[in-house]
Order: structure tokens, then sequence, then C-alpha cells
């Protein structure tokens, strides 16, 4: 059992995958499948996804978790690891950051709504959570209706999956709490 299918049976979700596509291509032949599963955590639909590659192909998508808000709200947020440009940068340029913990600062890039960031910043659950992991958060420009946490190297367990729920449920809280409805 895969773990899109196994976090769908504890959570009493809808798990669907599509039949297997076999592709023959100028570097040989390789295979696609997407998998979905529709959870509801805590009144929230949140939608797991990955379009598994396999074969000659070297790449493979990474999982996608959705948090789907129940409106349309005026917030934009993007939430990714520093590399070493990003690092030298701070180093050079110092931001006015002091609202995020230390550790999550070094190794996290935050961008978008300043409000929503503070509140994120100060929120310790959230650090908490955050810290040490390998994750890429975004909303969509302007006006979103939804929150994507993309993991680039998978999920280990149901605890990290839990973890990451965590963390999309803060941020759903932030905001909503911000009010910007759009």
């Amino acid at each position: 059992m895969n773990i899109i299918e196994e976090l769908s049976k504890k959570y009493s979700g809808i798990y669907s995958e599509e039949q297997a596509k076999n592709v023959n291509s100028p570097i040989g032949k390789y295979t696609y499948q997407p998998k979905k599963g529709l959870i509801e955590v805590d009144g929230t639909k949140i939608s797991v996804n990955l379009n598994e590659v396999g074969g000659a192909t070297p790449t493979a998508e990474p999982f996608r978790i959705i948090l789907y808000l129940e409106k349309f709200y005026k917030t934009e947020l993007t939430i990714y690891p520093k590399d070493f440009w990003n690092n030298l940068l701070d180093f050079v340029f110092p931001r006015n950051k002091d609202n995020i913990p230390i550790k999550i600062r070094k190794q996290f890039l935050f961008k978008g709504d300043q409000t929503l960031i503070k509140k994120l910043g100060s929120n310790k659950e959230f650090a908490e959570h955050l810290v040490d992991e390998n994750v890429y958060i975004r909303t969509d420009k302007k006006q979103t209706d939804r929150i994507v946490l993309t993991p680039p190297h998978g999920i280990k367990d149901i605890y990290q999956f839990e973890k990451y729920i965590t963390i999309l449920k803060i941020i759903e809280k932030e905001i909503k709490t911000g009010g910007n409805i759009g």
C-alpha cells in the first residue's frame, strides 16, 4: 500500500489512481501513474497528489499537498529553503526579520504579505514544525483559495505528513484571521 492510499484510509478519505501508462521515448521506456488522495482534517479539504514517473526518466514530480480554503483571500505567501546565494545576500544586505526565529530565518526565505509573515514568525508551533524540514510552501498570486506544500523528497511516513498538515492548518488560521477576503 502506498503512502497516499494509507493516508486516505486513515482519514476516511477518497483514493484514486490512474492506470499506469507506458511510453517509449528516445531515451528509453518509462511509466507514468498519477495518484490522488482527498481527505478532510478538522473540516478542511486537503488533497495529496503524486504524478509518479518511473523507468528511463530520471526525474519525477514531487508530492503536492494542497489545503483548500473555503473562499478566496487577498494574500500572497512563498516560503522556500535558502540556498547559498540567498544566505550570501542576507549576509551582505541584512533584512529586518526580527519576528522570525533565527533557526527558521537561517533555513527559509519568506516572501509575500508581511502581516501574515509576522504572525507566522511569532507562532511557536509553526516554527517547531517547520524547522529542519525541506519544503516549499506557496499560495497563488494576489487572490488565493489554496495553500500548496511541496516536499521535494517525498513523505517518509504518516507522522511527517501530519506535521505538514499542522503547518498548513496554522497558515490557514492566520490567513483567515487576517481578514483579507477577496
